[in-house]
């Protein structure tokens, strides 16, 4: 591992456990048991390394998300699998570090707005038509419209003034809009499968 990817992985693991506003540059190099200067020396700002790890982070997750939908038997048991991913995914971070995203390092934000919301507009948009063409969603469900509402959605629970921290829980907000979306666009076939696999969003 280089010294620069020693540091993004340092700094992911922090940014997880505390979320990003609270972990200093003093508090990374701790960490690393290395001064501040070198840290500086590969990443000349905390905001160019918060973009860094982001980048990074969505390149592995939307690799991951290929490898569940390379390997799923239906697009039910698709969605299934993502829903889960993104779900264990929530569990593991500071429920603030979205939050803290938005509001404080918006152009980091941004990385997440224009590249993997595009990724998953994508995703959601193929999955509806793998699941028409199955039988298991609704033929009258229009997938480019879905896949927009879905997006849509999802930038709706990590707002703050609609869903403040203090009274909703991020990754049963993500579970009840995973419910709410696939029961919105199950054929009567599909509805059947996904009372059967309603454990598996957990």
């Amino acid at each position: 591992m280089t010294l620069s990817e020693n540091i993004i992985h340092a700094a992911f693991k922090l940014f997880m456990k505390y979320g990003v506003r609270s972990v200093s540059m003093d508090d990374l190099a701790n960490v690393l048991g290395m001064s501040k200067k070198t840290i500086y020396g590969e990443f000349d700002s905390k905001q160019s390394l918060i973009q860094k790890v982001i980048k990074i982070h969505l390149k592995n997750d939307e690799e991951k998300i290929r490898e569940i939908i390379s390997n799923s038997d239906t697009a039910l048991d698709e969605m299934i699998g993502i829903s889960q991913h993104v779900i264990n995914f929530l569990m593991q971070i500071k429920p603030s570090l979205i939050f803290d995203l938005k509001k404080f390092y918006p152009e980091c934000w941004d990385l997440i707005e224009q590249q993997h919301f595009n990724f998953i507009k994508t995703t959601i948009e193929q999955n509806v038509m793998r699941g028409q063409k199955e039988g298991l969603y609704r033929d009258d469900v229009h997938p480019g419209i879905v896949s927009r509402l879905y997006v849509a959605k999802s930038n709706t629970i990590v707002n703050q003034d609609i869903f403040p921290l203090t009274e909703f829980d991020l990754p049963d907000l993500f579970r009840q809009l995973e419910l709410y979306h696939l029961f919105g666009i199950v054929s009567e076939e599909g509805k059947k499968l996904l009372h059967q696999n309603l454990v598996n969003i957990k």
